[in-house]
């Protein structure tokens, strides 16, 4: 990794004047203007609540492709979307910035930052008019360790007659956030309300894609190295007997035998989708993820999956699809477990204890959800959509994407989302 840095560093630094050469330039865009609403006073996916917002959705992006040569050609795309650290913020990003050499029709080297190639829409997650969803499944595409990576990547397609094939690898770095709502405040210490944990990542992965005219399978396999910029990750919360029953430590700030960790955790991420074009019109998407998780007790050792079906009816697009995610069984019996131990109020520093607990078990990131939407996509033209979605979500044991209101659970619940939007490029 010191290596290849410095490498990165050097493509990047190239990357604005070798434009001033470059043969032809090619800018484009791509936009979404999104509005939500649900049924609940408390938010669902950070910021879709009963008064309404435009933020879930939103965003803007511009793209600038340069060709350098017949085989070298650039790549800088610019984007404004909500911030990853804040729920309040905005953010610019490049979420592109790389250098291609593509020395034949059947090779393709990348180098700088480039979109990590994981699910079906994984690389044109942003721009809606190449999906018909109102929004793509949240309890599939969240299982991304994140959405961009800095690296290095190559591609090898096999072309026919009668299909493509192509099987694409990666390596390089990325940095992310971590978001978790604390329920209840700890009095003198932690208020109610949302916080972000900065997390470094080293990725590699594989890619299989294989095209045969309108259907198209991919299949992929990740593993991330994942570290928490701000400190250590605890493995489990371990039991701490009292005259009452006992509390589980979440924190070393309790007295107890102290809260195991360790630096590093690594997730295995294997997905696989499928697209079928079939008669009259429809089509058949399905996708599912597994994420392992390795050397803690983490809601993000999980699987998900949604399977939808759309039709072609003129310039609408009517759909329907069910997903589902569920964390690990031993990440749900340790929430339940943690969640569900109160000591009573004659315990000394019940106050402090019990409220740190809850704080402790809102950072597993547990998720036990269900979800079916009902929606249509209705073509302008080429390069306009306009969206309309309900969404309706019940969630099991817990739901990380719930910001449960105070001194309740996220669990046993149930979301109604109405969602707008016209999504354009340019």
């Amino acid at each position: 990794m010191k290596h290849l840095l410095p490498i990165l560093a050097g493509c990047t630094a190239l990357l604005v004047p070798s434009l001033t050469a470059a043969q032809e330039i090619s800018l484009s865009g791509f936009g979404t203007l999104g509005y939500a609403q649900s049924n609940r006073s408390y938010r669902y996916q950070r910021f879709i609540d009963s008064g309404g917002t435009l933020q879930r959705d939103s965003r803007l992006g511009v793209q600038l492709d340069a060709s350098l040569t017949p085989e070298w050609s650039a790549t800088v795309q610019a984007a404004l979307a909500p911030a990853p650290d804040c729920d309040r913020q905005w953010d610019l990003t490049l979420p592109w910035a790389f250098v291609s050499w593509r020395p034949d029709n059947d090779w393709l080297l990348r180098a700088g930052k480039l979109r990590l190639p994981l699910l079906r829409f994984s690389e044109t997650l942003d721009v809606g008019t190449t999906f018909n969803f109102a929004r793509l499944p949240v309890e599939v595409y969240s299982l991304a360790p994140t959405a961009d990576v800095t690296g290095l990547a190559v591609a090898r397609n096999w072309l026919d007659e009668d299909r493509e094939v192509s099987l694409e690898g990666y390596v390089g770095s990325a940095d992310s956030y971590w978001r978790f709502f604390r329920r209840d405040a700890v009095p003198g210490s932690r208020p109610r309300g949302a916080w972000f944990e900065h997390i470094d990542m080293w990725l590699t992965g594989a890619l299989l894609t294989v095209r045969d005219g309108d259907d198209r399978l991919r299949l992929s396999v990740h593993r991330s190295d994942v570290k928490r910029a701000d400190g250590p990750i605890p493995v489990t919360y371990p039991f701490v007997p009292v005259a009452s029953g006992g509390y589980y430590q979440v924190t070393d700030a309790l007295p107890g035998p102290g809260v195991p960790t360790v630096n590093r955790v690594l997730n295995y991420t294997f997905t696989a989708s499928v697209e079928l074009a079939l008669s009259h019109d429809f089509i058949f998407t399905g996708e599912a993820v597994r994420r392992r998780v390795t050397r803690a007790t983490l809601g993000t050792d999980s699987w998900a999956a949604y399977a939808a079906l759309q039709r072609r009816i003129g310039s609408w697009t009517p759909y329907v699809y069910i997903a589902r995610i569920l964390s690990s069984s031993g990440a749900r019996r340790l929430y339940t477990d943690v969640n569900g131990n109160l000591l009573p109020a004659s315990v000394a520093g019940v106050e402090i204890i019990n409220p740190t607990q809850r704080a402790g078990v809102d950072s597993l990131n547990v998720v036990d959800q269900r979800s079916i939407a009902v929606g249509t996509s209705y073509t302008l033209t080429p390069q306009q959509k306009l969206k309309v979605e309900w969404l309706h979500t019940r969630t099991g044991s817990a739901s990380d994407f719930l910001d449960a209101p105070a001194g309740e659970n996220s669990g046993h619940r149930a979301v109604d989302v109405l969602s707008m939007s016209y999504n354009f490029t340019f």
